[in-house]
């Protein structure tokens, strides 16, 4: 079976969920270059939750969940898990984690450890040209946390080792998320991609969202 990355799956699911809903990646890079875990949370409205349903029962998914995953070679991971809640307000949260994920040369993550460096970039959430306009359309905060210090990165803030981007739901996202930081004393050999996946998670919810 042809297996896609998390990263093109999570790309499909933030185009349904386009303009209704808040979308969360939290990532944590080891001093080798291995992505140790990859969360990506979406939290949406019911009705968009309801048209994700549907379209999982209509592509013959017994549940949102295998349909998120469907994808995904969860043999890659150490873990793979999720979890979905249900707010208050109504508004419908699914988390998913990956542990440990090698998820291939085809990922949208990639990191590289060269020059006493540790380079991690992930690519899954930069639109093509004429993808939703200009605009992203769901609010997107990504974190990640790596092995020391960051020295070097195109995020909105840095705190020590960790880098945070926010994107609001009317901008475009143009370009990858990047951050480097030096190798720490007990880190070792270069480690390969990881989970850009989860991103994909992310846009298999969002076309629904613009179909309704």
């Amino acid at each position: 079976m042809n297996r896609r990355s998390l990263a093109t799956l999570a790309v499909g699911v933030l185009l349904v969920l386009s303009g209704c809903a808040d979308v969360a990646v939290d990532a944590t890079v080891d001093g080798d270059g291995t992505v140790e875990s990859y969360e990506t949370t979406i939290e949406m409205s019911p009705s968009t939750y309801e048209r994700l349903q549907s379209t999982a029962e209509d592509e013959g998914y017994g549940s949102v969940e295998r349909y998120l995953l469907r994808g995904v070679n969860e043999s890659r991971a150490e873990s793979v898990s999720y979890n979905q809640s249900l707010a208050d307000d109504g508004n419908v949260t699914v988390d998913l984690r990956l542990s440990s994920w090698n998820p291939g040369p085809s990922s949208g993550v990639e990191t590289t450890v060269e020059a006493g460096n540790v380079t991690f970039v992930d690519r899954s959430f930069v639109q093509n040209s004429g993808q939703l306009g200009s605009q992203s359309g769901y609010a997107l905060t990504y974190t990640v946390t790596m092995p020391t210090n960051v020295t070097d990165s195109n995020a909105d803030t840095v705190e020590g080792a960790t880098a945070t981007w926010r994107y609001d739901s009317d901008e475009a996202i143009e370009s990858p998320i990047r951050a480097q930081s030096p190798v720490p004393d007990s880190g070792s050999g270069p480690g390969f991609g990881a989970v850009g996946a989860l991103a994909g998670v992310a846009l298999a919810v969002g076309l629904l969202a613009r179909r309704a």
